[in-house]
């Protein structure tokens, strides 16, 4: 009987120590992806700019997932920061913001071309998308200020 209930008492101390093991590696990789909100006056400004809003969406269900389930994205990305590029509207068509939106548009396509559809390393992915979603929250920071 002591046999049997140490054996169980080995198994749950292995099981705890195995879950709190891997919480803290999933943690590790987990994708930062907070942008600042627009302000209600200027998502009325830019409510009609259906790149800006793909692509906000395609960030959001990136904060979502994992690194490695980002890499699906990779062309959705790309086509809607294309999109938004070519339909800048003409009431914020500033320097500053056509600036941002370059950046946004740059860091994109440094994850496109560098990071491999195969990609298994996590670390690399995850840098990537960071600063994606950093340029993205410059560009949300400018219109905000701006407009």
């Amino acid at each position: 009987m002591k046999y049997y209930l140490l054996q169980i008492l080995l198994c749950v101390v292995l099981c705890v120590s195995c879950k709190k093991g891997a919480s803290s590696t999933t943690q590790d990789f987990a994708i930062k992806a907070h942008v600042e909100e627009l302000e209600p006056n200027v998502k009325e400004i830019i409510k009609d700019w259906d790149g800006y809003w793909a692509l906000k969406r395609n960030i959001a269900m990136i904060e979502n997932t994992n690194a490695l389930n980002a890499i699906d994205f990779m062309d959705k990305m790309a086509n809607n920061c294309n999109a938004m590029i070519l339909q800048i509207p003409d009431a914020i068509e500033t320097p500053e913001i056509k600036n941002r939106v370059e950046k946004v548009d740059t860091r994109i396509n440094q994850f496109y071309t560098e990071v491999n559809r195969n990609e298994m390393r996590e670390r690399i992915v995850q840098n990537h998308i960071e600063t994606i979603v950093q340029a993205f929250d410059t560009l949300n920071k400018e219109l905000n200020r701006t407009l």
